[in-house]
């Protein structure tokens, strides 16, 4: 049953029934465009600046402390990247509070869906555009659009919550498939991050943040590596690309406890 959120409180009446007959018409046919793989939501700023704000108190409130190493790369500028390990339900958090941009998300459907579409829509206009994992390739061509016209994108190659797993191709996919459509000296830069969470908890990590609670309250690093830059004379190949930003990721960045002794890349 559909919930009508904008006449909550009215009583029946040509008011009530002329709300719901537009809540109806636009709002829930665009939630429903929000949540197809491969639509790019309108970002709307004022949300945009809200949210990022929310994110800071929500990991203030249950991670804790930010340390950051190599800050300067995460305010690189251009358009780019930023590819991080994916830990944590936090992550998408996290790395939105700390950019200084406005990135665009791909978020898994299941995570958008709520609220009767509401949700949908608020992530879309803080930035979120949906994906569905069984048919990623809905989402390459809009992505680098986003970075054609100078966004920047948030991607996390292992594509679900784990430690240490295969990297997919996409993001390499994307950053060269961009670069490519780019003339001289324009370029793309993919930014890899790694995360490391003092208060790691496996049985968590998955959510919801409602289990989580304060056990993750012991802070957090964050570390960003150099720019992998590339332009439209880029030669190495999307197996290439992936295995090098995922060296990056889990074998320069990371503690060294963390470190993976072999680079696993799906194709």
């Amino acid at each position: 049953m559909k919930i009508y959120f904008f006449t909550l409180g009215l009583k029946d009446g040509p008011i009530a029934r002329s709300i719901a007959a537009f809540e109806q018409k636009f709002v829930w046919r665009y939630a429903q465009r929000c949540l197809t793989s491969g639509f790019l939501p309108v970002a709307f700023l004022p949300l945009q600046f809200v949210g990022k704000l929310l994110a800071k108190l929500w990991i203030f409130l249950q991670v804790g402390r930010v340390k950051i190493i190599g800050k300067e790369h995460l305010d690189s500028g251009g358009r780019l990247v930023f590819c991080a390990n994916h830990v944590s339900m936090f992550d998408p958090i996290l790395i939105y509070s700390l950019l200084r941009c406005y990135p665009r998300y791909m978020t898994a459907i299941e995570e958008m869906t709520g609220f009767g579409g509401l949700k949908a829509v608020f992530m879309g206009a803080c930035g979120s555009f949906a994906v569905d994992r069984s048919k990623g390739k809905t989402v390459i061509e809009p992505a680098i659009n986003v970075l054609l016209s100078g966004d920047s994108l948030v991607i996390f190659p292992e594509g679900r919550i784990g430690t240490n797993g295969e990297y997919k191709l996409g993001s390499a996919i994307i950053a060269l498939g961009a670069a490519a459509k780019l003339p001289q000296p324009e370029r793309v830069g993919i930014v890899p991050i790694h995360l490391s969470f003092n208060g790691y908890h496996s049985q968590s990590a998955k959510g919801p943040y409602g289990s989580m609670k304060f056990i993750w309250r012991h802070g957090v690093t964050v570390t960003a590596g150099a720019p992998i830059w590339l332009d439209s004379s880029a030669t190495v190949s999307p197996e290439e690309l992936t295995a090098m930003v995922r060296h990056q990721i889990v074998d320069q960045l990371a503690p060294r406890d963390l470190r993976s002794p072999g680079n696993l890349v799906a194709i």
